[in-house]
This record gives structure tokens, sequence and C-alpha cells, in this order.
């Protein structure tokens, strides 16, 4: 329908409009809320209220607190007391309004702080409602977008998991390939991802904004996962129970790490054609914000996702890449490509993708899905099907099987850090294709390489 590309009035605005509704009659106490900033002339100000101002409050500071730190947007300036501590950049200050013409040659209306009050930044996003829905979200990315690029981003931008402390998208890899039908050039999607708030795109999440100096906003939830070295404290945290060797990479060994970068294990890979690299991003731009502000709330809802439904469409993926990528599945069973892994890994990734279409309020979200791996999966093995190959065939079958075991020990260990049994260490094993579990406990027992926490569960202390 037409109404769907009429866009609401930006987020940032809503912030806006409700922080001028502040009075500025002086000696009214009032509050702000919204970003402490620096101010280009804060230290003019300071020189010049100082004689009047530091007898009555003692050393003083100004800064600026602005409803959204972009250009164009008003910024209160405020007069805090040292004891008033300002921690985060994001938050309430409350105090009386004053004119530095009362203390000062300058003119302008000021706030002499009196509190302040941290407010997370996902809680001050949240306070207005974003008025972009799902169908309105599809809309701006269909207009942004050609077809499978627009599937690839709008699921990177909305994807959330089924763990409380993650948010946001997985994360995207544009492989550069060296046919000529595909693009090797990702420069505009660099400019894109660089453009959004980085509450959408990275791990360690700030927004940064240039006033005299960058200020530097920081959310508390990491937005993606990898494979990581744990050091040797970390180590000892999570496993209370160790034994044998030092457990310090979650199971993952130098060579597994090198082989992953050949695709990212819980990554969404693509290799795009030229034309598909074309972007227009002004309204993306424009509404980043309230896209951010629609994932978190969908996010913070905490929908039950249904595990068992989880399996099936995992399985029913699987059966799909066997029958139609043969080279793609065993390669995804020994981690080489997309591990199968349930979390950090293809089982989770896959749900999340579906969670993320299910969120716009798409009815046929799991064939949606499905079909855009298909797409991905023809272009991989179009493209990346001899290097593969090589892959495959440089692991002989003990190093494939200790890989297999390393990985799976790393995934029971996750889901189950109180212990797990041996029907959940069968079934791991045979998703990535290998028997003999009981053998293969056996062994792992005589070695040290797990120990049996309590009777019939087990942890995993060293890799193979």
């Amino acid at each position: 329908m037409i109404e769907d590309y009429f866009y609401p009035q930006r987020l940032p605005e809503k912030l806006k409009l409700k922080f001028l509704k502040n009075t500025l009659k002086i000696g009214d106490f009032a509050n702000f809320k919204g970003f402490i900033v620096k101010l280009q002339n804060e230290r003019i100000i300071r020189e010049a209220l100082w004689a009047k101002i530091a007898p009555i409050v003692g050393d003083f500071e100004v800064r600026g607190i602005t409803p959204f730190p972009e250009k164009g947007f008003p910024i209160m300036p405020i007069v805090a007391p040292k004891w008033v501590k300002f921690q985060g950049c994001c938050g309430i200050v409350e105090g009386k309004i004053y004119d530095l013409s009362q203390f000062s040659e300058m003119r302008g209306r000021f706030l002499l702080v009196e509190n302040f009050e941290r407010m997370k930044m996902e809680d001050y996003l949240l306070m207005e409602k974003s008025g972009l829905d799902g169908r309105k979200i599809y809309n701006l990315f269909d207009s942004s977008f050609p077809e499978t690029s627009r599937d690839v981003m709008l699921s990177f931008f909305l994807s959330s998991g089924i763990y409380a402390k993650r948010i946001g998208g997985c994360t995207v890899t544009l492989l550069d390939s060296l046919s000529k039908y595909y693009t090797s050039d990702f420069k505009d999607a660099r400019i894109l991802m660089g453009l959004m708030p980085s509450l959408l795109s990275k791990n360690s999440t700030k927004v940064e904004v240039m006033y005299d100096e960058p200020i530097e906003i920081k959310v508390s939830h990491p937005l993606k996962i990898k494979y990581a070295h744990l050091n040797q404290n970390n180590a000892l945290k999570f496993y209370p129970t160790r034994k044998g060797k030092e457990w310090e990479k979650s199971a993952i060994t130098e060579s597994t790490i090198k082989i992953e970068n050949l695709i990212g294990s819980a990554e969404l890979p693509f290799i795009p054609y030229k034309e598909e690299m074309k972007f227009e991003i002004k309204e993306l731009k424009e509404y980043a914000v309230d896209i951010a502000s629609f994932v978190l709330k969908k996010h913070f809802e905490a929908p039950v996702i249904d595990t068992s439904r989880m399996e099936r469409a995992k399985e029913k993926l699987i059966a799909k890449i066997e029958k139609e990528f043969p080279l793609l599945a065993q390669a995804m069973r020994v981690g080489i490509i997309m591990d199968i892994a349930d979390v950090n890994g293809f089982g989770e990734h896959t749900v999340r993708l579906i969670d993320s279409w299910e969120r716009l309020g798409m009815q046929n979200a799991e064939e949606k899905i499905m079909e855009l791996y298909s797409t991905l999966f023809e272009r991989i093995e179009d493209v990346l099907q001899d290097r593969l190959r090589r892959k495959i065939s440089s692991l002989d079958e003990r190093k494939r099987i200790e890989r297999v075991i390393n990985r799976v020990l790393w995934e029971l260990n996750i889901l189950k850090p109180e212990g797990w049994d041996f029907f959940y260490l069968e079934k791991k094993l045979k998703e990535r294709g290998v028997e003999n579990a009981e053998k293969i406990l056996r062994e792992l027992l005589q070695k040290g390489v797990i120990i049996e926490k309590r009777k019939n569960l087990f942890l995993a202390v060293a890799r193979v």
C-alpha cells in the first residue's frame, strides 16, 4: 500500500520536541534528559562565571546536554559542581534555570545542576516509541537495496537471538570473489556500515560524535559473539574443575581458527553480484536510530522461541543442504564453513534469522530464510568449491574426528555448564557424522579429557 512509504517523524526529532518543552523561566526548577556532551566554548563560559559561581558551589565544570548527539540539535549548557559525578554519557540532569547575564557579560540560559541520574542508552531510546513498524522497515530496506542484498542486510540489522544478553544483528561477511560476475568492491557497503549507529553493527557498542571532542556512549550488551581465546584466569572461573591440559581456547585449536578464516562459523556469508552493491542509503541513514529502537524493543519483549521448532528448522535446512550441496554439508560438519553447532553456529544462526523476519510480522519467515540460504549456498559452492575440497582433503580421518570431538565438547560445555549426559554427546556426534559414541566417551574419560562431574553427568576439561 502506498501509505507504507510515508515514514513518520524520526525518533531523534521526537526526543528534540520533548527536550524543548522544558520551561526556561529564570529561577524555575527543571530537568533535561539526553546526552552529556562537551561544548566548544565551555572553557570561556567557566572563566566568565567563575568569580560569582565558585563562591557559591565551589569548583565546577561546564558541559552541555542534548536530546540527541546530532548536528543541528539544541544543546543546553549545564554548570555542574564537582560533587556531581557524570557516570556514563546519558542521563537526567535536574536543577534551576539561570541566565549567563546574571553572572557575566554573556547571554543565554543555563542549568545549575543539583542532581544527575544516569540512564542506559537503550532505556533513553525506548522512552519515545519509534514510528517504524516491521512493514515500514521492510519497505525502507526494499527501497534501499536490490532484492538479495536487501534480505541479507535486513536479516543482519534485525536479527536477535534466544539468549538474553545478545542484541542486534548477525555478522555479515562480504566475501571477495575472483569471478568476474561478482563484486570485489565493497566500498559502498563499508560507507553504509559507517553511517549506521554502532548499536546496530558492532560488538562493543559506541556512539561517537564530534563536537569539540568526541563523546562515546556504550551499551552494555554485545551484539555478536565469536569463537575466542580464554585467558587462564577466565578459564579457571568458567571451569571450576579442570584436569589435564589447560582449557584456554574453548576447545578450539590454532589450526581450527586458521580454517575458520575462510568463512566465519556463525556469520552470514554473502558473495554479491556487482549490481547488488549499489545502495540508496539516504532514508536508511535518516531512520537508523528508529531501526535501532525497533530492534531493542523487540529484544526486550523477550519472545519465547520454541526450541523444538528451532531443532526442526535446523534439521530441515541441513537436510536440504545435504541433498543439494553435499560438499557444503561435509564442510559444515567439520566446521570449515558455518559450523552446525546450536550455539555460536548454524543452529543458533538459523533461528536468529527466522526470528528476525518474524519480528517484522512476516508469516512465511522460515520459507524466506530457506530461500536466502539457498541463494547464498549456490554462490559459495560456485566460487569456493575448489578451496573447500582442498581444506576437507587436508584433514585425514583421525584429524577430522578429533576436530569434531573438540567442537562437540566445546558446544556441550557451553550449552550445559552444569554437566551433560551421554545421550547428548551421542546426538551431537551423530549430527556431525561420527559414530561409536560409547567408545569415544570411554577413551576421553581414560585420557582425562572429560570428567564425571557427578553420576552420569560429564564436563570437558581439556582438548583432545
